[in-house]
């Protein structure tokens, strides 16, 4: 699977290096632990909670997206608690998702650690420094973990800032979902025949990541329009202008039957892009990337709101 550039989250492993979020790694793992505990019927879900601990990372208001590996392990085990799967949280925490790491509670090194993740005037940056250090001297600890040392740097920079009092706990909507089914029988008759002609697929949305998810298959669509190899963009672009018209069509369709406030993350795969190129292009697989990604750009430019992510392969 090729992905178009996107906004680079880095990991910081424990031992201070740093790597990209790799969101397919992180679904592989959790798969494994849906099987490893018996739950190979809800395994799928591996792919939603990868893709909304992306999403979260994403939408982070950090100055920088760099995250700690052990932070990135505890919001996953969280996420799989919350969502019903303790025996798989169980097991991705005991496969290495989180390691006991402590770094010295002197100045020089807290210091070093906060600079990585508080963006406040240096002032302010000091005196965070110097209320970490002291709390940690109180509890008698020559040495805390990173992600210890962080919350009580945050609980420190809120303390600093003077905030109105936070608002009545309010009851959060369900989020958004639909199965696969609901959506068909809701979208427009034009986007309802390309699924019955096998170009396009329309996943389900599920509570724990709502997001509408595209997959749109190249070579059945140009079998549908009799294309006949060796094809030129000039022929196929007029054609996917008028796939993302239909596209644009349904998304509208499936968030006024949601009643969505927002639009919702959109997602859209082209899963064999790279066997039309071959086969009606007559291209190479190989350096193919570059062309397919602007015809899957082609595909996207109807809609109306953003693409949080194109993929083909």
């Amino acid at each position: 699977m090729v992905k178009l550039a996107e906004k680079l989250i880095q990991i910081q492993e424990f031992d201070g290096s740093r790597v990209p979020f790799d969101a397919v790694e992180l679904q592989t793992r959790l798969i494994h632990c849906f099987l490893a505990a018996g739950l190979r019927d809800s395994s799928y879900m591996a792919e939603d909670i990868a893709l909304a601990v992306e999403y979260t990372l994403l939408n982070s208001n950090r100055p920088e997206p760099v995250f700690g590996r052990g932070e990135l392990g505890s919001a996953v085990v969280r996420m799989l608690e919350e969502t019903g799967f303790p025996e798989v949280a169980a097991l991705f925490r005991r496969n290495g998702s989180e390691r006991l790491v402590t770094i010295s509670t002197r100045p020089e090194s807290v210091s070093g650690l906060l600079a990585k993740f508080l963006a406040c005037p240096p002032e302010r940056f000091d005196r965070i420094v110097r209320q970490v250090c002291d709390a940690a001297r109180l509890l008698h600890f020559d040495a805390a973990s990173p992600h210890l040392l962080l919350e009580l740097a945050r609980h420190y920079e809120q303390l600093a800032e003077e905030e109105p009092p936070p608002p009545e706990p309010v009851e959060p909507p369900p989020a958004p979902a639909a199965p696969q089914s609901e959506l068909y029988r809701i979208l427009p008759e034009e986007a309802q025949k390309l699924i019955d002609d096998g170009i396009l697929r329309v996943n389900g949305i599920t509570p724990i990541f709502s997001r509408i998810s595209f997959f749109f298959m190249m070579k059945p669509f140009a079998e549908k329009f009799h294309l006949a190899p060796p094809v030129t963009e000039l022929e196929v672009e007029p054609l996917l202008y008028r796939m993302t018209e239909i596209l644009e069509a349904a998304r509208e369709a499936i968030e006024q039957h949601l009643a969505v406030t927002e639009p919702l993350p959109l997602y859209l795969a082209v899963p064999d892009m790279l066997d039309f190129i071959v086969d009606y292009e007559r291209g190479e697989r190989l350096g193919s990337e570059k062309l397919g990604r602007e015809l899957a750009e082609t595909l996207a430019a109807g809609f109306r709101c953003e693409v949080n992510r194109i993929s083909i392969s």
